[in-house]
């Protein structure tokens, strides 16, 4: 049988650093814990993919298959919480380096590429001149004249060349954040050899990136990189030809964890692959490429297909916590959303149904990944993460389903959004939203102070989720030309900062995005949201002592917290039905 595919619009996501004192803000990279983005359902997507790929070709190994001692399937009910255990079909399994000494082509078919593996030669030493490249670094690269690199739909004059082992095309992407598929796809397009963290910087004297151009080709070669922070040293080389064509040669490769593919870039479908027994592969007009890990990763499509083998499909959220540590998709994610289908208009989002894929027959919308149960407080009202509770992130989770991703006056105006185009911007005044922004003071002498943040859902975020009319949504302002924080900012209460306000009302929304359907506080609008809270543990293990009642106590908190998030226009059902 086919694996099935699923094409979701997928966004540049691009962090800056906070300038001022906060007095309730998150450090470093915990400021962005939500790893939700809007092409977070590709990657799952791929993900299941793959792993069930890889399934299927170890039940046809029987010695393998020996190996993997793999229980049957569990999905119980322990009260009103699902405890699943791993069958293999939830945590795939390390996917090490194995790349070193062969080559990949990327040949373009008609609106897409033909890939194969086979040898390439590797120059040693490598061609060209070398790059004056830093840590996390990229220098901008021109072709000779008339030579136009044609990828996917376009033609390049000049290519973008970064210290992390991949090019890109228009936009440079040099952040020192992770380096996994979610960003290798999420960003500009691509062609990456080798995307991992490398550090030219403590390379050798003899060593670094190296680019060498022609009338008919440009190669460029990562020669003897050190994986930041370590001694492991890679060479890999890539060739780009004037009729598109794209080949990779590897040498030694000692980083043990990469991305290796190309991807147009926003947007497009995804094809997660094994290099080494999937090829020839034909990927028309989307992302192809391997992620290698020496860390197991987690199939949120499996644990959906798993919850449904047990229990009824009148779920509209699953809610997700895991009984062991694990590094979530993204790379450090503390949390995230996927949606699952979305039939609703005027909400700023497309109109799709990858229920199937999940196991349902068209009722499940959303799935929500908390990550690992440990990681919250056993009082649910606690503040722990930056402004947030554990039901302030549950409430920016669940709400992702519908929010946020509104433009305003027109299709082109993202003012209001921030980081990755699905949560609010920080200088929006939100209400406080949990979908992030802040409650804003205008000082009334072009100044403004943020007082509160993720405090519950706007009357704008109600009217999305359908529970207020648009006459019911006061007007609103969001401040340009902010000159002390930037848009993609984690909320933050006590900050005060110059800017233009700007002032607009529902109807400016309308105007973007056209009325909501069915219409928001209308009878047809949903009031009443069925979620499921799910614990999963490993293989054969039974949940760690207290986990359940725990989670148990967040579930039932939260039922409160939503209706009073939603000042009693909305609520949620968690009982489990079974199957």
């Amino acid at each position: 049988m086919p694996a099935k595919r699923f094409t979701a619009p997928l966004v540049l996501l691009a962090l800056s650093s906070l300038a001022g004192p906060a007095l309730a803000r998150l450090d470093g990279d915990a400021d962005h814990w939500c790893g939700t983005t809007r092409g977070t359902l590709a990657v799952a997507v791929g993900v299941h993919d793959e792993h069930e790929r890889e399934r299927i070709r170890v039940n046809r190994d029987p010695e393998a298959n020996e190996k993997a001692a793999i229980s049957a399937p569990s999905a119980e009910a322990v009260g009103d919480i699902a405890v699943l255990s791993d069958d293999g079909s939830i945590l795939t399994s390390p996917n090490p380096v194995d790349v070193a000494g062969i080559g990949i082509t990327y040949v373009v078919k008609g609106k897409g590429y033909q890939v194969t593996t086979g040898g390439a030669a590797l120059a040693d030493p490598p061609p060209g001149s070398k790059l004056d490249l830093g840590d996390d670094d990229v220098r901008s690269v021109n072709f000779p004249k008339g030579f136009k690199f044609p990828f996917y739909t376009k033609k390049y004059t000049s290519m973008l060349v970064h210290s992390d082992g991949n090019i890109t095309f228009g936009v440079p992407d040099a952040e020192s954040t992770e380096r996994s598929v979610q960003r290798f796809l999420n960003g500009p397009p691509r062609i990456a050899p080798f995307f991992v963290d490398l550090n030219p910087e403590t390379a050798a004297d003899d060593a670094g990136v190296f680019v060498s151009t022609s009338k008919t080709a440009a190669i460029v070669t990562w020669y003897r990189l050190p994986q930041f922070g370590t001694n492991l040293l890679s060479t890999f080389q890539v060739k780009l030809e004037k009729n598109g064509k794209i080949t990779y040669a590897f040498g030694d490769l000692e980083a043990d964890e990469a991305v290796v593919g190309i991807a147009p870039g926003d947007g497009g479908a995804f094809r997660l692959v094994d290099y080494q027994s999937d090829p020839p592969v034909t990927v028309t007009g989307g992302a192809v490429a391997e992620q290698f890990s020496k860390r197991s990763g987690l199939d949120d499509m499996g644990i959906a297909n798993m919850f449904f083998s047990g229990f009824a499909d009148q779920y509209d959220h699953l809610v997700v916590f895991l009984d062991f540590p694990q590094i979530l998709l993204g790379g450090g994610a503390f949390a995230y959303e996927f949606g699952i289908k979305n039939e609703i208009r005027g909400i700023g989002q497309q109109i799709f149904d990858a229920s199937a894929i999940a196991g349902s027959h068209g009722r499940l919308r959303s799935f929500v990944q908390m990550g690992t149960i440990g990681n919250y407080p056993d009082n649910p009202d606690t503040t722990f993460l930056g402004t947030n509770t554990t039901m302030d992130i549950l409430g920016q989770e669940t709400g992702h389903r519908w929010l946020a991703f509104l433009r305003v006056n027109s299709p082109d105006n993202p003012a209001l959004l921030g980081r990755a185009l699905s949560h609010w911007n920080f200088n929006f005044n939100s209400e406080a939203s949990d979908m992030e922004g802040n409650r804003i003071q205008d000082n009334g002498d072009g100044t403004f102070t943020t007082v509160a943040s993720t405090e519950g859902f706007s009357p704008l975020d109600q009217y999305v989720m359908g529970l207020r009319a648009p006459g019911e949504v006061p007007d609103m302002f969001y401040v340009d030309g902010n000159t002390g924080n930037a848009t993609g900012e984690a909320p933050a209460v006590g900050l005060r900062f110059h800017g233009d306000r700007h002032d607009f009302g529902i109807q400016d929304i309308i105007a973007a995005e056209g009325a909501r359907v069915p219409a928001g506080g209308s009878a047809a609008a949903q009031k009443t949201f069925r979620m499921a809270f799910i614990l999963v543990t490993r293989n054969g293990e039974a949940p760690k002592p207290g986990s359940v009642e725990k989670l148990d106590r967040i579930r039932t908190r939260w039922m409160d917290y939503f209706n009073q998030a939603t000042e009693g226009r909305g609520s949620v059902e968690t009982n489990l039905v079974p199957r």
